[in-house]
């Protein structure tokens, strides 16, 4: 049984755009401080335009298309709950008091810029908008917004709306929000994994100029700088001297770039480091396994750099460079788009080289060479096209790192389940429920021991 959610009434005195990682434009609502749960909530979520147009203007305005009819008097009370008694969200607008006594009015219009580098902005589709029967949408649609705020005339247009994300255009990593986030991101363990660099540090760092794009500390203090140590001894001494580091906070960072530079990272984790969105960790170890090196993939990149998108054929996106990809099971035409519009940016693909240069980028595995030629490799390892699940703890080593070890080695995958496709499972200490289930199936289960001697071999 789950409680209700506690909840209160304050006013709205204003909204804020949030602009998100991806390039997400978020209303955030600015509230008079109300107390839920012994909580001060002064700021909720909005969620998009079309909720709070839903839920702060009255029905006869909800679908206007006029400027004037989309606001919303400042100081009119709403109802503010917290979902799952942690986040914060506003619920509806008590329409028994109009705000009629606030000095100002808040828009509820969409921004036609990104409100922190002036971008465009673009809707796009979340999944498959549909419209009332006998009218029909395509998803993965982007437009600009004035256009489409030309047509929201009806109910249809704001139910479409209802699925749709407002997004910066601009580059990433020229958009101060996006790229803090898309830095924070880039040195995650997912990616580059990097030691003591968390957001706040990240934000002083960017806002001393020290870093800009995320080679930037492999060229300070990487291998690529190991003949010039004053130039990273100087950069040292700045990042100590901010507030908030210190001379052992910075030293450890710089000791983590050294050790990420010297040992480098596969493949998939550079290419999850890029921010690419829809390319996520799986996404990523797929790409890899089919472009095997980083040449390869970055060659790719340069290749769709001059590939002319036509906007009016439906495979305009399967006969680019990457449309290879589309036969992928786990690639659909959402990544492919954003590997496509990754690639027509020279800011993020140049930022891409530099990092490929600055740190060392090994082969996904050594079998995938050749993959995308369709050629074989005559050479194969005992974990060579399979999907591999581990259990339990493997002695000296990381669950992450033994996936890792396998992908190497050829393993098509490493999921947490097991299931009809699994070829094999490593059982180790304190292994769980997942041994049984490989056995009653009839996989073949290995101990950890065992693994640990496959590897070593």
């Amino acid at each position: 049984h789950k409680f209700p959610p506690l909840c209160g009434v304050t006013r709205l005195n204003g909204i804020e755009i949030q602009v998100g990682r991806t390039g997400a434009l978020t209303p955030v609502a600015i509230l008079a401080p109300v107390d839920l749960g012994g909580v001060m909530v002064a700021r909720a979520s909005l969620h998009n335009f079309h909720y709070a147009s839903k839920i702060l203007l009255s029905s006869n305005n909800i679908n206007s298309s006029t400027t004037d009819e989309r606001k919303v008097n400042m100081g009119v009370e709403v109802l503010v709950s917290r979902a799952g008694d942690v986040i914060p969200q506003v619920m509806k607008r008590i329409f028994d008091d109009d705000g009629s006594s606030a000095d100002g009015v808040i828009s509820l219009e969409p921004p036609v810029t990104c409100p922190a580098c002036g971008s465009p902005t673009t809707f796009g589709f979340v999944g498959t908008p549909t419209r009332k029967k006998g009218k029909k949408m395509e998803g993965a649609v982007e437009g600009d917004i004035k256009e489409t705020l030309a047509n929201d005339e009806s109910n249809d247009d704001m139910e479409a709306e209802s699925g749709q994300v407002l997004r910066c255009s601009g580059p990433q990593l020229l958009c101060q929000p996006r790229a803090l986030n898309a830095m924070a991101y880039s040195y995650s363990r997912a990616g580059l994994d990097v030691k003591g660099l968390s957001k706040s540090k990240l934000q002083g760092l960017m806002d001393a100029n020290i870093i800009r794009y995320p080679a930037d500390l492999f060229v300070a203090f990487g291998d690529s700088n190991a003949e010039d140590s004053s130039v990273g001894q100087e950069i040292l001494s700045k990042i100590a001297d901010l507030p908030g580091w210190g001379e052992i906070s910075s030293q450890n960072v710089a000791d983590s770039i050294q050790t990420v530079s010297a040992e480098g990272v596969t493949l998939s984790r550079f290419i999850y480091s890029l921010g690419i969105p829809f390319i996520g960790t799986h996404a990523s170890q797929l790409l890899a396994s089919q472009y095997g090196n980083v040449t390869r993939f970055l060659d790719t990149l340069d290749e769709a750099s001059e590939y002319v998108n036509d906007a009016s054929s439906d495979d305009s996106v399967d006969d680019s460079p990457f449309g290879t990809l589309s036969e992928v099971k786990g690639i659909g035409p959402a990544a492919l788009s954003a590997l496509l519009s990754f690639s027509k940016e020279e800011v993020l693909v140049k930022a891409a080289k530099d990092l490929a240069k600055a740190l060392k980028v090994h082969k996904e595995n050594q079998a995938a060479d050749e993959s995308i030629d369709g050629e074989n490799d005559t050479d194969s390892s005992p974990f060579e096209g399979l999907t591999v699940v581990f259990t339990g703890a493997v002695p000296g080593m990381s669950r992450t790192a033994a996936q890792a070890v396998v992908k190497q080695l050829g393993a098509k995958a490493t999921p947490n389940t097991v299931s009809k496709s699994t070829g094999l499972v490593v059982e180790g200490e304190k292994g769980g429920k997942k041994a049984n289930q490989a056995r009653d199936l009839g996989i073949r289960v290995i101990t950890a021991d065992d693994f640990l001697q496959i590897i070593s071999s």
